[in-house]
This record gives structure tokens, sequence and C-alpha cells, in this order.
């Protein structure tokens, strides 16, 4: 019986352990999985996104929403700012298709919403919007992120509360930051083209919602 009991409890721990492992690595919500997203790049770069709907809910939903229309593809990486982010989300390389044709609702502390505990640690994504230099114009426009997302290539926490981080790199880190390292012209624009072939995101089965959205003219 002592051998029985012994094996029983080494089985326990042996579950216990495996739960415990499935909770830190996130992959999982109570009872569904976190979507992935995959970007391939032009360079042939591939990078893995977790996704946490359970944090920035509409902002997932709008990611997804414009992945599935193929709204990313096609776009390029404009932005590079070395040790800081790499910025994406253009449609194609018109400079006058900024945005998505619509703005979603900022899901950060700042602008009352309390859910969201991402913080801006490395790899982090996390969605861009418009700013000012005048911290109280700023506040003004929580409310216009859209298709541009960025993803960060060094801790910034100080971002935490004003801007949607909505997802986590789980895999390609060091291919982005060999990204980062592009040479760039005076407006931290790649000088040689790099966008984004494709993006995806697996949903493990699980529909998400159309994206609650914002008239850009009632901004």
């Amino acid at each position: 019986m002592k051998g029985k009991n012994s094996a029983v409890k080494r089985s326990c721990v042996l579950l216990a352990l495996l739960i415990s492992i499935t909770m830190l690595t996130g992959c999982y919500t109570i009872g569904e999985r976190k979507p992935i997203a995959t970007i391939l790049f032009s360079n042939g770069d591939e990078v893995k996104i977790r996704l946490y709907p359970d944090q920035a809910p509409n902002t997932v939903n709008n990611f997804i929403y414009l992945a599935n229309s193929g709204f990313y593809d096609g776009s390029p990486v404009h932005r590079i700012v070395e040790y800081f982010v790499i910025q994406m989300g253009k449609k194609g390389s018109d400079p006058e298709q900024v945005n998505a044709g619509y703005y979603i609702k900022g899901e950060f502390s700042n602008n009352g919403f309390g859910k969201n505990e991402l913080s801006h640690l490395q790899g982090t994504v996390s969605m861009a919007r418009s700013a000012s230099d005048d911290d109280n114009a700023d506040k003004d426009l929580y409310n216009t992120a859209s298709s541009q997302f960025f993803i960060t290539l060094t801790d910034k926490t100080y971002l935490d509360g004003d801007y949607a981080a909505f997802g986590k790199v789980i895999s390609g880190m060091k291919l982005i930051e060999q990204i980062s390292k592009m040479d760039v012209d005076k407006n931290d624009i790649p000088r040689d083209e790099i966008y984004i072939k494709t993006l995806t995101v697996e949903t493990f089965g699980k529909n998400y919602d159309e994206p609650t959205k914002i008239p850009i003219e009632d901004q």
C-alpha cells in the first residue's frame, strides 16, 4: 500500500507541476487558448505573437478583424527607433492611408479602462495612436488607435496606462531586434523596404467579434 500511495503522490505532484507550467506560460485563459498571430515578413522572418483578449478585448477583436480581412498584408514597417520600437500597420505604401478608416477606444487605465494589466516590457505588442507634446491635449487623443501597432524593443514601462498593450512576442524576438538595426532616414523610416507579407491569426476554433468602432469624424 505504501508503494501505491507513493505512486499516487508522485502522479499528483506531476499533475500540479504541469498545471503550474501551463498557467505560467499564459497559453490558456480559463477554458480556452489565447489566439496566436503569425507575421511573415518580406525578408522571410517569421514572428509569433500571443494575443490577450482578457486584457484588451476590443483591441484584440480589431487586430483579428483586420488580419482576417488581409488589411495588413503588404503593409510596411514604416518606423524604426532603435532600442525603442518598430512600428507597422499602415495600409500599403500610401502615405495618406494611415489607418483603417475608423478609430477604437484606447483600452488602458488612464482612459478609464481598468482591466489591462499588460506592461510594456520587451516584446510587448501595443497600439499606436495620435499623440501630442501637451499632456492635456494628449488625453483628447486616447481614442485614436486604428490599425497601427508597435513592438517594444526594450522595457518601456512608462508607456503603461497610456497605450493599449494587447500581445507579447513569443517567438522571433531576435528577428525583430535584427530588423531594428536597419538603416533609417531622419524620419525613422527604413531606407530598405521591409513589409508584412502575411499576417494570420490562429484562434483555435473561437470566433471573435467585429470591433466596436468610433467614426473618425467623432474625434
